[in-house]
């Protein structure tokens, strides 16, 4: 029951959502989560005319733009204006990460609806989660090349290219909720605890990277190189997995969408060139592993795949990108 109701939820928030201003949806993604109110809110707060992308927004949240992007690699100004909570010092080395991520990726995909929608497809699956009280934001990278990637404290990316291979809601979702799962495991904050760059450290808590700035830049290093180049180890990208179509299956989708995406990039694989491969495990194996984990899932194998809304909200993505390729 509660599946069902988290879809219908998304179907009347996807058109009821579809009214509202671009600068009131993306001061509504920026925002800090509800515990956090307390923090001042007079930063990230962006005029009507302005209407900034996501990038825009982060920059104002710290008093940076994209020019000042090593101000966040360094630390400075940015881990002085916040308390050592625990969730905070994931949240900043994620913000850092994030305007790496648009600054290397061709910048934001700049559509309000289409931004808006896979938010709120993203955000179900972070509602049934096993956090489901973190803030998660999704943006879309200006990139035809298929990729997906999550930084720690919820930010997560998604390609032009990838979304538009896509041919339903509920792969859409699965890659998502793959995503999420690397957030909720902690992925990457367990991979950059167990490497060089903390060996030495006893503890990770903005104190001690306010004291260690160089620290602080070595380990936004160290997770752009770990997820734009060299990728996670294999184990946990299986355990995203299976995590991601637990999300999926919660959420209310049907939880093959994850393994029908990925037979769409196996069958390209032959003629397209994408960082996806070089990151993440063989594809075929993925589809195996996620074959016996879907052994668990008959009676998710009724549940829908949401293709008329997916196809009506991506309909101009795909105008464009054709116009981009040609």
């Amino acid at each position: 029951m509660k599946r069902a109701y988290l879809t219908v939820m998304l179907m009347a928030l996807t058109f009821l959502g579809t009214g509202q201003g671009a600068s009131g949806f993306f001061d509504d993604l920026l925002k800090p989560a509800p515990q956090q109110k307390k923090e001042s809110s007079s930063q990230g707060q962006a005029s009507q005319e302005e209407q900034p992308g996501l990038i825009d927004g982060l920059g104002g949240i710290f008093g940076a733009k994209k020019k000042d992007i090593d101000l966040f690699k360094k630390g400075l100004g940015v881990v002085q204006a916040l308390q050592p909570i625990g969730e905070e010092e994931e949240a900043i080395i994620g913000e850092a990460v994030a305007v790496e991520a648009f600054s290397r990726f061709g910048g934001e995909y700049r559509n309000d609806a289409l931004t808006r929608y896979v938010n709120l497809v993203g955000r179900t699956i972070g509602e049934v989660s096993d956090r489901p009280n973190l803030t998660y934001r999704f943006a879309i990278l200006n990139d035809l090349d298929q990729n997906a990637f999550a930084a720690p404290g919820g930010y997560i990316f998604i390609t032009l290219g990838l979304l538009k291979t896509l041919k339903n809601e509920a792969e859409l979702a699965g890659v998502l909720a793959h995503e999420v799962a690397h957030v909720t495991q902690k992925h990457m904050l367990s991979t950059i605890r167990r490497g060089a760059v903390l060996s030495n450290v006893s503890e990770l808590t903005l104190s001690a990277m306010k004291k260690d700035s160089q620290m602080f830049s070595n380990v936004i290093d160290e997770i752009t190189d770990k997820l734009f180049t060299k990728g996670l180890d294999k184990d946990l990208e299986y355990e995203a997995d299976v995590f991601g179509i637990e999300f999926a299956y919660r959420a209310g989708y049907n939880p093959i969408g994850l393994q029908t995406y990925l037979k769409t990039l196996e069958a390209q694989k032959e003629y397209t060139q994408s960082r996806f491969f070089s990151t993440h495990p063989a594809t075929g194996v993925r589809i195996e592993k996620i074959s016996e984990t879907l052994g668990q899932y008959e009676d998710g194998m009724s549940l829908p795949f949401v293709t008329q809304r997916f196809q009506q909200q991506t309909r101009l993505l795909r105008m464009i990108v054709r116009e981009k390729v040609n």
